[in-house]
């Protein structure tokens, strides 16, 4: 029965493996889409992507909306740097729902500046090594020491940590696609304000 199973499963892995190549990119094709993607944007707003998770609900939810648009409106693309985006923008919108849903009245500004002083704040250089395990725990730590937080509020902000961990990542991978493509930016931002609308 196995050897009828391997027979029938061989030429999947085959055609899987070596079936249609991925399509070939021109440096003109992904400025293109990097003209699509930013075209999609409705709201001077949606620079604030970067900010996510913002402590405003009214805002956080606007521009939940416009991420949502972006994504529906750009559609299936094929250069890495698009696809790296898109990814961005999802993760984007999954920390600002995860946050919202489960750490909001616990991770406030406050916890935050009290966390920081002890674990180190986090900053928008590029340097994705400080998110380890190492600040993970301190901040895990001190996180149940604030007065809204408990030990339930611990694995949602680990799956927060490294989703922000992602979104940093993603930011440097598409700097990289950027640069590899020559594709030329509207406005020239830092490494995490993407598609900032002059």
């Amino acid at each position: 029965m196995i050897h009828y199973f391997l027979i029938l499963l061989f030429p999947l892995v085959v055609f899987g493996q070596w079936g249609t190549p991925p399509p070939v990119v021109t440096d003109q094709q992904c400025q293109e889409e990097y003209h699509k993607i930013h075209g999609c944007v409705r709201t001077p707003n949606f620079s604030y992507v970067d900010d996510i998770p913002l402590r405003d609900p009214n805002r956080t939810q606007e521009l939940v909306n416009e991420i949502t648009h972006v994504l529906d409106c750009s559609g299936f693309l094929n250069c890495n740097s698009s696809r790296i985006l898109q990814s961005f923008f999802f993760n984007q919108r999954w920390v600002s729902d995860h946050f919202d849903a489960t750490l909001s009245n616990c991770f406030t500004q406050e916890a935050e500046w009290k966390i920081g002083k002890q674990c180190g704040y986090w900053e928008d250089d590029g340097n994705c090594n400080r998110f380890n395990k190492t600040s993970l725990k301190c901040y895990t730590t001190e996180l149940q020491k604030q007065p809204n937080c408990t030990w339930k509020h611990v694995k949602p902000f680990v799956r927060f940590y490294w989703a922000l961990r992602s979104t940093c990542v993603m930011a440097h991978q598409w700097k990289l696609e950027m640069d590899r493509h020559h594709i030329k930016v509207k406005r020239i931002g830092d490494l995490f304000n993407p598609l900032a609308i002059d």
